[in-house]
């Protein structure tokens, strides 16, 4: 008893050592001091997510974020990745790059898109190059309507969810009080 009292530290101690790293790469334009806090706190809310899944303790990803979209569209131009004309950003799993097409839309929507961003690199890295669309599109989708909130990250339930919940209840499709819970 006397030696599993004196290694049940020893063993508490190194489970606590084991925690996921993310090193961010900044690149593009120079991003505020207050968005760069904001996007360290919103991956270490994405890191506890996806470490459930088997997530690598050690990630490294750059981020680059352009002011302007003609210009991170010539860099996207650069580095030979495409994508679709409406895109606001994409994610590269070959380069580990994550690419943000202009902040004209302001700050909070910035945000939301390097959220989504972000999103795409972990589901990489846990279902490799090619996950499936739905999904990897999904996840991205729900961590884009997410805020950071002094003590929690929470998702805000958009006009288009909340339509579609509604019609999804009308046609019986959900039973409500557990889609609530």
């Amino acid at each position: 008893m006397r030696i599993f009292l004196l290694f049940f530290p020893v063993f508490f101690f190194c489970g606590l050592l084991h925690a996921q790293t993310v090193k961010v790469e900044y690149g593009g334009d120079p991003l505020p001091g207050k968005d760069r806090k904001k996007i360290e706190q919103f991956l270490q809310h994405e890191v506890d997510f996806y470490s459930q899944f088997g997530l690598p303790d050690t990630l490294s990803l750059q981020l680059y974020v352009f002011e302007n979209r003609r210009e991170a569209i010539n860099y996207l131009e650069s580095i030979n990745v495409s994508l679709p004309i409406k895109a606001s950003g994409a994610y590269s799993p070959k380069l580990q790059k994550a690419v943000i097409l202009g902040r004209e839309n302001g700050r909070e929507r910035s945000l939301a898109i390097i959220y989504h961003e972000l999103s795409h690199h972990f589901v990489s890295q846990i279902l490799g190059k090619r996950p499936p669309s739905w999904l990897n599109e999904g996840l991205s989708e729900y961590f884009e309507h997410c805020t950071i909130h002094k003590k929690a990250v929470r998702h805000t339930f958009t006009e288009y969810e909340q339509g579609r919940v509604r019609t999804m209840y009308m046609l019986g499709e959900v039973n409500l009080p557990t889609f609530l819970k």
